[in-house]
């Protein structure tokens, strides 16, 4: 992008360089400022594995990918139900193993 301060003119050419485009320099501005949300608004954008362009590549391929694991519990379950009972108690503040009615 080349902005030319003589003419008010803004001079952008793309990445792979086949397209070229000549904006007003107040053009341009308002067409970068559409990118910019609203107060309290919140825009979303998804890159790489859940971009629409990965998912439709992986549709058209129609393999049945696996969502990967995030933890690989390798524990008994009375570990992992005692590990549960102190991430709860950690940021509940109460023990999730004492009855609250006795």
């Amino acid at each position: 992008m080349v902005y030319e301060p003589e003419s008010h003119r803004v001079f952008y050419r793309s990445k792979d360089g086949k397209d070229e485009r000549v904006f007003d320099a107040l053009e341009r501005l308002a067409a970068l400022c559409s990118h910019v949300p609203n107060r309290s608004e919140q825009m979303v954008r998804y890159y790489g594995y859940y971009s629409n362009a990965s998912r439709g590549k992986r549709g058209k391929q129609e393999q049945a990918e696996e969502t990967p694991e995030i933890v690989n519990v390798a524990k008994s379950s009375c570990a992992s139900r005692k590990n549960w009972a102190r991430l709860i108690q950690k940021i509940y503040e109460f023990d999730p193993l004492i009855c609250p009615q006795v």
